[in-house]
């Protein structure tokens, strides 16, 4: 017994003086994390047709896409939803949500769903089809260094209006909201900040901040061509793309601005009832419409191909209303391309409505704008 006890005494001896000699060995505690509280923030200044008095979002389905001190990365679901009146968040950000996360993550990515929006223009409201209702955004400068801090979410959409006359010649409005959004994280924020719902002016350097991200993004995307030819009631759009950046961008659509004729059709039916004017197949009138010219016409993402997005958004070749974006990555290229027949339909009866069909003008001039993380523009001609 006295021989093992003192060579039990001996090894302990021994160990101690290795974990002395080499610290490392030591077991190591178990590291932790400080945590902030993080706040989802909105700003919005939108572009909105003259009349226009209110617009309501209705937002839900809030993701964080975080990478974790010790690299774990996921998906956080943000308990957000709600309705915000967009009017209200012109030079203003309100709180939508605000979660506990550990400092020195990195948020790159949010997401979330355009529920409903709805807008009131000239004393009416209308139904606002979304151009994408499931939007992914790039945080720029991601990294989560300080307390009180936050993402800023600059929504900044375009609210498009789209004319066509009924089966009595009465205008009938519709309208497509096409985001082109950024967003960055922000720090010193105030403890009101943090709290949901809070509304404050927006401060000049997080002003500054998204001015620097839409640029950068200005300056990555770039639109290296496009093409506007007309043959008949046929429209042919093509447009290439590049990310010329080091991270990826992603599109929702574009929209096409200027002047664009304006015609309908009635029905073979109608025309043969007598309510046509006699011109065409089967008594089938063809007739210019004056005063009903739309200025903006929106196209969604569908692939690579490009989908016109205008009536009142239910048409399946629409898409429906899931994810609708592109991805290019940086350094390749893609071509998107529509050719067909802008046109819409203002009812259900297909037999009792006119069918309103929109050409561009050759000659005439015309701006791509192109929508998703920042935005681009690009002027193209009209050909035959």
């Amino acid at each position: 017994m006295k021989y093992g006890f003192a060579a039990v005494l001996l090894a302990v001896a021994i160990i101690g003086v290795s974990l002395l000699a080499n610290p490392a060995m030591l077991p190591k505690p178990k590291q932790t994390y400080a945590s902030t509280s993080f706040a989802v923030m909105l700003t919005d200044p939108p572009t909105v047709p003259a009349g226009t008095t209110v617009l309501n979002l209705t937002y839900s389905n809030v993701l964080l896409h975080i990478t974790y001190p010790n690299g774990t990365i996921e998906w956080l679901p943000v308990n957000a939803s709600g309705t915000v009146n967009l009017f209200s968040l012109v030079n203003m950000t309100q709180t939508l949500a605000s979660v506990v996360i550990p400092v020195n993550s990195t948020v790159d990515m949010i997401q979330f769903t355009i529920a409903d929006v709805k807008a009131v223009v000239n004393g009416a409201t209308y139904n606002v089809t979304a151009l994408s209702s499931t939007l992914v955004i790039k945080v720029e400068n991601g990294l989560v260094s300080q307390t009180l801090s936050g993402v800023l979410l600059d929504f900044n959409p375009t609210l498009v209006q789209i004319q066509a006359t009924d089966a009595n010649g009465t205008l009938v409005n519709y309208y497509v909201l096409v985001p082109s959004a950024t967003a960055v994280v922000v720090n010193n924020l105030s403890e009101d900040e943090l709290k949901v719902g809070t509304i404050v002016k927006i401060g000049e350097n997080n002003h500054v901040k998204l001015v620097r991200v839409e640029e950068e993004f200005q300056k990555n995307m770039t639109i290296v061509s496009a093409s506007l030819s007309v043959n008949g009631n046929v429209t042919t759009l093509l447009v290439t793309l590049k990310n010329e950046g080091s991270l990826a961008f992603r599109v929702f659509g574009l929209t096409l601005y200027g002047d664009f004729n304006a015609t309908h059709t009635l029905s073979a039916q109608r025309g043969g009832e007598g309510e046509g004017n006699g011109k065409g197949k089967h008594g089938a009138s063809d007739e210019n419409v004056e005063g009903v010219h739309p200025r903006t016409i929106p196209f969604k993402v569908n692939g690579s191909s490009l989908v016109p997005l205008i009536g009142a958004g239910d048409d399946e070749e629409c898409g429906g209303k899931d994810l609708s974006s592109l991805l290019l990555q940086p350094g390749n290229s893609a071509a998107l391309s529509f050719k067909g027949v802008i046109a819409v339909q203002p009812g259900k009866n297909d037999n009792g409505w006119p069918t309103m069909v929109f050409t561009p003008i050759v000659g005439d001039n015309y701006t791509l704008r192109l929508t998703g993380e920042g935005f681009q523009t690009y002027n193209v001609t009209a050909t035959a």
